[in-house]
């Protein structure tokens, strides 16, 4: 099955936070993504990489799963966003 990719090509790699939820984040490669991951929890740049003008220090870090961050289709990415909305409800 194809990979799900962005408009830059950029691969969908779905993750677990260490505290509970998921996200996810388009990067060229898994270490990328990790990185993307780690700052995008910490609350310094958004889901796509880019710096906040004001970064987030009123809230709790927020650390990937490691070993939870994978790349997906475009099928597993819906399943993924279903389960994290369902989980919200």
């Amino acid at each position: 099955m194809k990979k799900y990719r962005n408009a830059n090509g950029d691969m969908c790699y779905v993750f677990a936070w260490k505290s509970g939820g998921g996200n996810s984040v388009f990067a060229e490669s898994k270490q990328s993504a990790l990185r993307r991951a780690k700052k995008f929890g910490a609350g310094t740049h958004d889901r796509d990489g880019y710096k906040y003008d004001k970064p987030f220090t009123d809230r709790e870090v927020l650390v990937p799963d490691e070993k939870s961050i994978r790349s997906v289709t475009f099928e597993e990415y819906k399943e993924f966003d279903r389960g994290l909305y369902l989980m919200s409800i």
